[in-house]
């Protein structure tokens, strides 16, 4: 089962969590965004924004997003990407802040708050606790190293009711 990624939308949601975690490193931005559509999949039957996941040594990463902390894009999503983070390159490893605020119209009730969950979930906590995590969920297991994970895999152990909805969303491309 996929998704196809809402990108503006995975701009926001980003920019939503450097508002709300300024400092955020690329590691815990992508865990915090992983978490928010997992939670939300699971909840709902649909991801907040749809990334593809992939199946990286510390974790599951979402691969649109990684690309944009790394400033590895397009040029269209440069441009869409322009003015959203600004990078503290003074560290070992690259702090996000943002660079707007984001816009919250892009957002239901319920990504909110499966955002705002998944940031208090791994604010403060270790690389290797999150990261150890991630690595008993079924979608990363299941997945080859550096290959796509199955949202399929992701929606392990919830209720057949939200995994036939989120069957349904992914054929009709609803986020």
């Amino acid at each position: 089962m996929e998704f196809t990624t809402d990108k503006p939308k995975a701009v926001e949601a980003l920019l939503l969590v450097a508002s709300r975690m300024p400092g955020v490193t690329r590691f815990h931005a992508s865990k915090a965004l992983y978490f928010a559509e997992l939670d939300h999949l699971q909840k709902y039957g649909r991801p907040i924004f749809g990334d593809r996941y992939i199946a990286m040594d510390n974790g599951p990463v979402p691969s649109f997003v990684y690309d944009v902390l790394k400033g590895e894009m397009t040029p269209k999503d440069r441009e869409l990407a322009a003015g959203v983070l600004d990078v503290d390159t003074r560290w070992r490893t690259p702090e996000y802040h943002p660079g707007r605020k984001p816009d919250m119209s892009m957002f239901s009730q319920s990504d909110i708050e499966s955002i705002d969950w998944a940031i208090e979930h791994v604010k403060g906590r270790s690389f290797g606790a999150i990261s150890d995590e991630t690595h008993k969920h079924e979608g990363w297991r299941k997945a080859s190293l550096n290959s796509p994970i199955d949202y399929l895999d992701m929606l392990q152990g919830a209720d057949p009711q939200i995994v036939e909805l989120a069957e349904e969303f992914a054929a009709y491309g609803v986020l």
